[in-house]
C-alpha cells in the first residue's frame, strides 16, 4: 500500500533544512542541563501551587538537537494521518508508479523542509501523543534511547542561541520555558478528559477529509474569494481553514478554540508565575513581544502559510481570555475550564470572558 509521506525521505531534507546550529556539542548544553535539572521540578511545583490542577507524576525530560526534534514530529505527524492514510493510499495505488513516487516524494520533501523551517524556531516541547505509560521512567534524563523519547523535551541549541543573542540569564530563562512547557504536561495528565478530546476532535476532522479533486477545487476557488475580500478572520487564515467545508469549519472551530485555552492558558501562568519568581522577567518577556512585532514581511507570509501565525493567535485570544476571566472572577475561576469538555468556551466565548463566567458559574 502506498504512503502519503516517506519518514526517511522526509527526516533527511528536515535535517538539512534545521542544520547544526552554532551551539551544538557546546560546554553551554551542560550549562543548559544543569539550568533545567532544577528548572523543571521547580516548574512543576510553581504550577501546581498556581494551577489548582492535579499534579502528575515527576516527568522525563531530554535536551535534543533540531534534528532530533524535527524527527519526533515527523513520526508524530505521520500517525496523526492514519485516519485518512487508507483513502490516500487506495488512490494512489491506482496511479502508475512513477506518479505515485512523485506525489510521495514532493509531500515528504515539504513536510521535512516545513518542520526543518520549524525546528529553528522552537525552544521547548510538550509531547501530548505521549502517554505516561509509554515514557522511559527507567531510562537517563542525560541518555534516553534514540528510538523512544520522553514526553517532555527542550531544543537545547536554540535555547543557548536564544539566551546568548539576548543576554538572558540562563537559569532564570530555562525556568520561564519550562514553566510553560510544564504547564501543558499538567493540562494534559492532570485533566483526565481532555487528551482524550483533543484526539477524538482531530480524528473527526481528519475521518471527514474528503480528497475529491473537484471538491477541492471548489473550496479552493471559495477560500481565493475569501481572501481578495479580506473577509476571513485572522486566527482562519491557515490552508486547513481555507479549504474545510461547512461541517469541517464546526470541528475546527472546537479544535482552535481548545488549543487557544491550552496555548493561552500556558503563557498566563507562565507570565503570572515568572513575574513573580524570575527577577528578569520584564526583560525576557518585552524581548519576546518586540520579536514578534517586527517579524518581516516575508516571515509573516511564511508564517501564514504554514499554519503558525494561527498558533500565534491562538496564544494571543487565549491568554487574553485568562487574563479577562483572572480579572472579574479571579485566578481560581480558571480551574472551571478542567471540570468538563462542556465548560471548554466557545470561539465567541474567548472574545467574550464575561460570557462563558456566566455561563459555567451559574
Amino acid at each position: 500500500m502506498a504512503n502519503l509521506i516517506e519518514p526517511r525521505l522526509a527526516v533527511a531534507v528536515a535535517r538539512r533544512v534545521a542544520g547544526a546550529g552554532d551551539a551544538d556539542d557546546s560546554y553551554l548544553l551542560e550549562r543548559l542541563r544543569r539550568g533545567l535539572e532544577v528548572a523543571v521540578p521547580r516548574s512543576e511545583q510553581l504550577v501546581g501551587e498556581f494551577s489548582g490542577i492535579p499534579a502528575p507524576a515527576p516527568v522525563e525530560w531530554e535536551i535534543i538537537d533540531r534534528a532530533r526534534w524535527a524527527e519526533i514530529n515527523i513520526k508524530g505527524m505521520t500517525a496523526m494521518l492514519g485516519p485518512i492514510h487508507d483513502k490516500i493510499s487506495k488512490r494512489l495505488d491506482q496511479v502508475p508508479l512513477p506518479a505515485r513516487l512523485l506525489q510521495t516524494t514532493a509531500v515528504s520533501v515539504e513536510v521535512g523542509a516545513l518542520l526543518g523551517y520549524l525546528s529553528r524556531r522552537v525552544l521547548g516541547q510538550y509531547d501530548l501523543l505521549v502517554s505516561e505509560e509509554s515514557a522511559p521512567r527507567s531510562a537517563s534524563r542525560r541518555a534516553l534511547g534514540r528510538d523512544s523519547h520522553a514526553a517532555l523535551f527542550f531544543v537545547g541549541t536554540n535555547m543557548v542561541e536564544t539566551e546568548r543573542r539576548f543576554g538572558f540569564v540562563p537559569e532564570e530563562f530555562a525556568l520561564w520555558v519550562a514553566l510553560h512547557e510544564v504547564t501543558h504536561r499538567f493540562q494534559f495528565e492532570g485533566v483526565p478528559w481532555l487528551r482524550p478530546r483533543f484526539l477524538s476532535l482531530v480524528h473527526d476532522y481528519l475521518d471527514s477529509v474528503d480528497i475529491d479533486a473537484k471538491g477541492l477545487a471548489q473550496r479552493l476557488a471559495v477560500a481565493g474569494r475569501k481572501l481578495v475580500s479580506r473577509s476571513v478572520p485572522a486566527e482562519e487564515k491557515s490552508p486547513m481553514y481555507l479549504f474545510a467545508n461547512e461541517e469541517q469549519k464546526v470541528v475546527l472551530n472546537q479544535i482552535q478554540a481548545l488549543m487557544a485555552v491550552v496555548e493561552g492558558h500556558g503563557n498566563f501562568v507562565m507570565d503570572s508565575v515568572g513575574a513573580k519568581v524570575i527577577p528578569s522577567f520584564p526583560q525576557m518577556r518585552h524581548i519576546f513581544q518586540r520579536r514578534r512585532q517586527q517579524q518581516n514581511v516575508a516571515q509573516r507570509i511564511v508564517a501564514q502559510a504554514i499554519g503558525l501565525e494561527m498558533k500565534l493567535r491562538q496564544y494571543e485570544l487565549g491568554q487574553s481570555f485568562c487574563e479577562g476571566v483572572a480579572a472579574q472572577g479571579g485566578v481560581s475561576a480558571l480551574s472551571h475550564l478542567w471540570v468538563d469538555p462542556a465548560h471548554l468556551p466557545s470561539m465567541e466565548e474567548l472574545r467574550r470572558p464575561e460570557s462563558w463566567l456566566t455561563r459555567v458559574a451559574a
